[in-house]
């Protein structure tokens, strides 16, 4: 007799408030896996044919959970009607302490229905903690399509570490063909065979545990000419308790330029994250909270790029290499952006801009409000004067590349502000910073300077020389800046500071360079010199420039 998982659980509690104790009896005193892993052999079969099924109750890190003795539910997604297939102990079994976390249902999956379905296992109590199968049934006869693709990669059974698969076949009979490559029966990617017949791609769109490929090549006419086989393989991150996940938004392939968000879940031991990736950019991570690092960076770098993490624990460097993998296509994009007053007419303002990539022209839209650009003009060169705008009256910009047909295309700059008609200046005269304990804290001291607004601090806790790769951890108007200090380290730590200085006119100054600073411990923390003095140099600027 087969029941519904609403039936099961409803009959489980009903038993266990009569006191019978069916679920405490198994689950108080059971440890919980994270998941399941479910394995059906073979994975592609006929209608009808009886199949052997296995459930095994694993950690995060797939270690079998041994002393696991839950109850489970066996479902078949997809399929209402339970006469058409058949799943081992009617879909609920209960894990036996003899079966040690590892349950193998021999013949035990019947399924009377033609079609890609996904066998899901649960635990009754905690519908969390899942696992999924994905079978092919009434495919292994009668095929429509001569296969005429070898795949090379992903091979059956292999278990990817990130989210991207690296897509391999060859086709020698079917060169310069169109091609679509199927993922859980959903296209994903579309191309063309080299002269060879070959295929190389790198595709988004897999699912944790199991999922299933094939590539079909099609003709002209959209129809299918030539079809792999479908395999089935597996995708498991990469996770150890201190690393738990990592997320890249937007999901799929990048353009050149555009903006991706990097977001690390890790233990809430970890002090700093360092997000690496192989055209060699080092970026420390904003921590969010106790456990979750965030970054945004700007992908560069076309091509396939391979991303790792580096981890600081109790003072320790960690590093997990092969992550994830960031597909970026070439694109195009605004980069720095400079406005500035007509020296003699000052309701002129100048715009250059720098084009990142091939840009044909690009669209200025520019109003009062930075919500409400309203105002707007198309041009082809790097250059337009602006002109009528209200003396003393602040616009802001924002620059869009368009293509020749004057459609957007690529990365728009990002919002930019100026005040029309005011020249700006900015002077700065002997700076000095150093670093002092005062009782039982620690800071950066700088002496008062005129024109100065702000000071922001930039900090990481790894060597580096650019700013772009360290983490802004404040700002102040005054002269001393708080920075943590850890007595009770068991050996030396060092963090890596820069300060820069914000004029009033908007103008940043990086004042020398990155300098290590002791964090912890010592008796007495000597003091350092970031900056001996800056003997009188003058920084003029006119206009306004983004940095």
């Amino acid at each position: 007799m087969k029941f519904s998982r609403k039936t099961l659980i409803a009959s489980i509690l009903a038993i266990g408030m009569l006191g019978v104790g069916f679920v405490a009896n198994n689950n108080v005193h059971a440890a919980n896996p994270d998941a399941f892993i479910v394995e059906v052999v073979p994975s592609s079969f006929d209608v009808g044919e009886a199949v052997d099924i296995t459930i095994k109750a694993v950690t995060a890190n797939g270690d079998i959970v041994k002393d696991y003795q839950g109850d489970v539910f066996i479902e078949i997604v997809g399929i209402v009607d339970t006469a058409d297939y058949t799943v081992p102990s009617d879909g609920l079994y209960t894990f036996l302490p003899q079966d040690q976390g590892v349950k193998l249902f021999s013949k035990g999956l019947t399924i009377k229905k033609s079609w890609t379905f996904t066998i899901k296992v649960s635990d009754i109590i905690n519908d969390t903690i899942i696992g999924q199968k994905t079978v092919i049934v009434g495919t292994t006869t009668n095929t429509t399509a001569e296969k005429t693709i070898s795949l090379i990669s992903p091979v059956p059974g292999w278990i990817e570490k990130n989210q991207i698969a690296n897509v391999m076949a060859t086709a020698p009979s079917l060169p310069n063909a169109p091609y679509e490559i199927y993922i859980n029966n959903n296209s994903v990617s579309q191309g063309v065979t080299n002269a060879n017949g070959d295929i190389s791609a790198y595709v988004s769109g897999i699912t944790q545990w199991d999922n299933i490929l094939q590539i079909k090549i099609l003709n002209v006419n959209n129809e299918v000419i030539g079809e792999s086989e479908i395999v089935s393989f597996g995708y498991q991150p990469i996770q150890d308790g201190v690393f738990n996940s990592i997320k890249i938004e937007p999901n799929g392939t990048f353009k050149q330029w555009e903006k991706a968000t990097f977001t690390v879940n890790s233990s809430d031991s970890v002090t700093s994250a360092q997000i690496k990736l192989s055209d060699g950019k080092s970026v420390p991570m904003d921590k969010k909270s106790a456990w979750v690092f965030t970054k945004e960076i700007v992908m560069d770098t076309v091509g396939s790029l391979q991303v790792g993490v580096d981890l600081i624990v109790l003072g320790q460097t960690k590093s997990y290499t092969g992550v994830a993998t960031i597909l970026v296509e070439t694109g195009n994009a605004i980069g720095k952006i400079r406005l500035y007053s007509d020296s003699i007419d000052k309701t002129k303002l100048n715009v250059t801009r720098e084009a990142l990539g091939t840009i044909p022209q690009y669209r200025l839209d520019y109003g009062t409000s930075e919500n409400n650009l309203n105002l707007t003009t198309t041009v082809q060169t790097n250059q337009i004067v602006i002109e009528n705008l209200t003396v003393g009256d602040t616009y802001y910009f924002q620059i869009t590349p368009l293509d020749s047909a004057g459609n957007p295309t690529g990365t728009p700059s990002e919002v930019t502000q100026a005040k029309v008609g005011e020249d700006a200046s900015c002077i700065v005269v002997g700076i000095n910073v150093t670093t002092w304990q005062i009782g039982e804290k620690y800071y950066l001291m700088r002496t008062w300077v005129n024109n100065i607004e702000k000071y922001v601090i930039y900090r990481s806790d790894f060597q580096t020389s650019e700013i772009s790769s360290m983490q802004k951890v404040g700002e102040t108007t005054g002269t001393m800046f708080e920075y943590p200090f850890n007595k009770l380290s068991k050996k030396e730590a060092y963090a890596y500071y820069l300060v820069q200085w914000i004029c009033k006119d908007g103008t940043t100054l990086n004042i020398s360079s990155v300098k290590k600073i002791q964090t912890g411990p010592v008796e007495n923390i000597l003091l350092i010199i970031l900056i001996s003095l800056f003997a009188y140099t003058i920084y003029k600027l006119y206009g306004y420039s983004k940095n």
